[in-house]
């Protein structure tokens, strides 16, 4: 058996989770610059125009979220059926000991690649690698590695370290399979991928987990309330006889409730928070503006990426929205005082990017005036399901065993984006179209 060559000496006090423990190495990795950072990045982005109280930050979310992984590490680690025993670290060894260190390193930098306001504008700044790229780029900088120099040559570990590359696995349990897959081309042994859905899964992801409880708790939406020590409680690795020695987090049949509650929870806060007609409205000016303000020259290199904020963003809209000749002064406008706001609106699923187009010609609208987001199809209903361990050691789709789940909507709305001069034209437009 090994032990832990760091100790638990310090531990900050959260508000949702309560004391969170930190050792030597996690403590000067909170310390560093790049994770500081995230106190300057709120984690609803602008969405505290609405909400008043969504003011909380990456930082403290991804405090939470170390601590949930964990959590559901030791758990996974603990309950182990007899069919997947052979993959699982026993506890208390070695090996054991260093993925539960690389989970939780890599838990604390799953999210230091953020843009500041989080999500807003990551997919017009940052394309396809999006946030995860830059935290792959963070985690190799100079800013932390002193830290990984520190794990690298300390002997407690033995074998189960010097065999390993530690930093490697610290970043693909951060960024998860598919991000790495797509950035490397690399895969996942069974192991890792169950490590790190433990952070990134759709269902059982720690980050999922926290920012919902989180958010829920700032917005004093209680909708995103839900009992996840239960769920924690009931997850288990599960063998994946489709794909042979292929591993799977799923749950035991007792959180069956729990998992449905989750999805509830997800469902309601994007009606009420992240799809919410005033926050996306928002957040389309922002997206905007920061478009045509923020500089490119700021995604050259860790140093400078690093070096802007939502701090550098606020004052930046505050002095737009008050100088006519500064980019995105009109969206800095909207936002700031509040004045001429687009307004949001959801568009029926039949109509398509060419009917808004035709609309926009027809009406002679200016391309300023208007814009809109589509969604990608939705998930096939085998990505939205997880295994359910039932008795007899049966291994279901959830979707087989809850008629909720089968019934929740998956679809995101399309959205439309308009100025008031011309919001009731497309009123109009719409009743002309329910009429056809």
């Amino acid at each position: 058996m090994a032990k832990e060559f760091l100790s638990s000496n310090k531990k900050i006090y959260d508000a949702v989770h309560g004391f969170i423990p930190l050792d030597e190495l996690e403590k000067e990795l909170v310390d560093s610059f790049p994770f500081q950072r995230l106190h300057y990045i709120h984690q609803l982005g602008i969405a505290y125009l609405v909400y008043p109280g969504a003011t909380h930050s990456r930082f403290e979310h991804s405090l939470g979220v170390m601590f949930l992984a964990t959590l559901m590490f030791d758990k996974i680690c603990k309950s182990v059926r007899p069919d997947v025993f052979h993959f699982v670290p026993r506890k208390g060894s070695a090996e054991y000991h260093y993925w539960r260190r690389v989970l939780r390193m890599a838990a604390l930098c799953h999210d230091l690649g953020h843009l500041p306001f989080s999500h807003v504008a990551e997919k017009d700044l940052l394309g396809v690698g999006g946030h995860e790229g830059w935290t792959l780029k963070i985690i190799e900088s100079s800013y932390l590695q002193p830290i990984w120099e520190k794990l690298l040559t300390h002997s407690s570990y033995g074998q189960a370290l010097t065999e390993k590359n530690v930093v490697e696995d610290i970043k693909k349990v951060a960024i998860g399979e598919e991000k790495w897959h797509a950035l490397t081309g690399q895969s996942f042994t069974a192991w890792e991928k169950v490590v790190s859905e433990l952070i990134t899964g759709d269902f059982f992801g720690a980050d999922r987990i926290d920012y919902l409880l989180r958010d829920a708790r700032s917005t004093g939406v209680v909708y995103g309330l839900f009992d996840y020590h239960q769920l924690i409680e009931t997850l288990r690795i599960l063998p994946n006889a489709e794909e042979g020695d292929s591993l799977q987090l799923g749950i035991d049949e007792n959180g069956l409730e729990s998992c449905e509650a989750l999805m509830l929870a997800r469902h309601f806060m994007h009606r009420r928070i992240y799809q919410y007609s005033s926050v996306k409205a928002y957040n389309f000016h922002l997206r905007r503006y920061m478009k045509a303000h923020f500089d490119k020259k700021a995604l050259e290199s860790v140093d400078l990426f690093l070096s802007v904020s939502d701090i550098d963003l606020i004052a930046a809209l505050m002095k737009a929205a008050r100088d006519p000749q500064l980019p995105g002064h009109r969206d800095a406008r909207c936002i700031i005082f509040r004045e001429h706001r687009f307004r949001a609106l959801t568009i029926p699923p039949a109509i398509t990017e060419k009917d808004l187009a035709e609309f926009r010609k027809r009406e002679k609208i200016p391309p300023s005036e208007i814009g809109w987001e589509f969604h990608t199809a939705c998930p096939s209903l085998d990505r939205l399901s997880f295994p359910v361990s039932r008795r007899h050691v049966v291994i279901q789709k959830a979707h087989e065993c809850s008629e909720l789940l089968l019934k929740l909507p998956a679809k995101r709305s399309n959205w439309l984006y308009i100025s008031p001069t011309y919001d009731v034209t497309f009123l109009h437009f719409l009743e002309e179209w329910a009429h056809r």
